[in-house]
């Protein structure tokens, strides 16, 4: 008896050293402390205090927003002797012994998926509690049981004793059985509002006596992700790792996030084509261990902040407050946020089996690059404060003749492809395709092999290619670098090809007529292409110029 006494003493004394986490410390243990859920709560309490329980109840959503944790308040509720203005009394013995009560099981189907552990739950439901009013069965992560269990499951879901509830909480709902869904009373819990997790982040700093910037607070609301539980535990980190106030780098450094000023620079180098910079910064991401998957997640996630802020009304403090967005969002358009976000997101899909991600993000910036400001009317970012220098532009005596690729000679090169189109010569230009990652950081060609990362060839012949690209904009870039782009592949198949390059839909248009052509006996006739001089008046693009840097800037004579 003395050494039970003894033990017992020990084990309440480890408890009261041991250091209990944040977010098990800050529990909500009654609905009203729960965040974020309101319309799920209110239901499920008007339930409870009305006594309409339902025997089985299907907990959804992401992880880190309360399942669980709403799971286990149900639990104590229904096993309260007398609940105080619909939270439980914290005096009953129920209460007071919750945490330790065998009626209140908790099982995580990850680590327990077969259908033996499912027929022992099964065998053990019809005996009634011990101390409790109902026997609660928490299953955890529902979705990885296997289908037998799923299957020896379904009886006892359906028809349960009076005196037993199931609770299953899943992060993945669309791997739920619908004979399982069916049988349960469903509640899709969502993300947390950044607002909400804020100001809990504070109460919590306010009770710990933690000092933290509001910035640092609604970055880590952002890198929770809706997440309450996430953003609680970063927070305890950052507690740990800093005793004086915890500003928005300490965050940066702890979670190894990219930082604001990272993304913007980055960006910046994209915008004013920098391609050194690019290349330089990259390198130094892969040189430094950094997870090259956060960091486009992260620059993804920086554009839609760009995007949300120039077209909504309803605008979080996180997006006002920040003045890289600001000033990012004042040199992109819509249209190219749009290009950038859609070929980050495909390079995201291909990282995942790539041997060597840096190269791959190389090429999808320098992609990016490339198709950035085509237009003439744009002006290059001065990320620099110097003083400006003059720059003198002559009087022109006659007009400027610009040579240039336009979509007459697009056509010809088309169908002069067509016509003379070779299935053996298709092959061998698509044997050799892959040793184009070869060139990506070759400076002559650096900027038409990343292009053409997502290109294929469709048609071949001795003289002739046509590439089908992903994007209209990819086709308008090679078609304008029509010199380069036939030097490389002379470099690589010693040919000298003409070489055109269409989109999707475009190919398909071409091929459909080509097929009919071919079904009627018709054929394609060679056509003389011809290089069309496109005039253009200098004294326009003089005063384009002026207009744009300001006379201040150019000196005309």
């Amino acid at each position: 008896m003395i050494k039970l006494f003894c033990y017992a003493i020990i084990c309440l004394w480890g408890d009261t050293l041991g250091y209990l986490a944040l977010y098990r410390k800050y529990r909500p243990d009654s609905f009203d402390k729960v965040v974020g859920q309101d319309k799920v709560i209110k239901v499920i309490s008007n339930a409870i205090l009305n006594n309409r329980v339902s025997h089985a109840y299907l907990f959804s959503g992401p992880r880190g927003t309360g399942k669980t944790t709403t799971a286990k308040i149900i639990a104590k509720m229904v096993n309260c002797e007398n609940l105080i203005d619909g939270k439980p009394c914290e005096k009953c013995f129920s209460c007071l012994n919750f945490l330790n009560s065998n009626d209140i099981v908790e099982i995580d189907a990850a680590s327990n998926n077969g259908v033996e552990e499912i027929r022992e739950i099964r065998d053990k439901v019809n005996f009634v509690p011990t101390s409790c009013k109902y026997k609660v069965y928490i299953i955890d992560e529902v979705h990885m049981l296997t289908t037998q269990a799923f299957n020896a499951l379904l009886k006892t879901l359906e028809e349960p004793p009076s005196h037993v509830i199931f609770i299953l909480a899943t992060t993945e709902f669309h791997k739920i059985p619908l004979t399982i869904s069916s049988r349960c009373q469903k509640f899709q819990f969502t993300k947390i509002d950044a607002e909400d997790i804020v100001k809990r982040l504070k109460e919590i700093c306010n009770l710990e006596n933690i000092k933290i910037t509001d910035e640092a607070l609604y970055e880590i609301a952002r890198l929770a992700d809706g997440g309450l539980r996430d953003a609680i535990n970063l927070l305890d980190q950052l507690s740990a790792y800093k005793s004086e106030e915890i500003s928005i780098d300490d965050v940066f450094k702890i979670n190894g996030a990219v930082s604001y000023d990272e993304l913007y620079n980055i960006l910046i180098s994209v915008i004013n084509k920098n391609n050194d910079s690019i290349i330089s910064y990259v390198e130094n991401i892969d040189k430094n261990g950094k997870n090259i998957n956060k960091f486009i997640e992260e620059l993804i996630i920086f554009l839609k902040d760009v995007l949300i802020y120039k077209n909504s009304k309803r605008l979080t403090n996180i997006l006002t407050k920040n003045e890289k967005i600001i000033e990012i969002s004042k040199l992109l358009n819509d249209d190219v946020i749009f290009d950038y976000i859609s070929q980050l997101n495909n390079l995201l899909s291909q990282i995942k089996v790539a041997s060597y991600p840096s190269i791959l993000l190389i090429v999808c910036l320098l992609k990016l690059s490339s198709l950035s400001n085509n237009n003439d009317d744009v002006s290059k970012i001065i990320t620099e404060k110097k003083e400006p220098e003059k720059v003198v532009v002559d009087k022109p005596n006659d007009l400027k003749v610009i040579n240039t690729l336009n979509n007459i000679d697009i056509d010809v090169r088309v169908n002069n492809a067509l016509a003379t189109a070779k299935k053996d010569a298709l092959i061998k230009i698509k044997e050799k395709w892959n040793k184009l990652s070869d060139y990506l950081l070759d400076d002559r060609y650096s900027v038409v092999a990343g292009l053409l990362v997502d290109v294929i060839p469709v048609v071949a012949s001795d003289n002739y290619i046509i590439l089908e690209c992903k994007y209209d904009a990819t086709a308008f870039r090679l078609n304008e670098l029509d010199c380069e782009l036939s030097n490389l592949f002379f470099d690589l198949y010693k040919i000298k090809f003409s070489v055109v390059a269409i989109s999707v839909d475009r190919w398909n248009k071409e091929r459909s007529i080509y097929v009919e052509k071919l079904k009627n006996g018709e054929k394609y006739s060679l056509k003389e292409e011809k290089i069309v001089k496109k005039e253009s008046k200098t004294n326009d693009d003089v005063d384009k110029i002026i207009s744009l840097l300001g006379e201040d800037v150019i000196e005309y004579r």
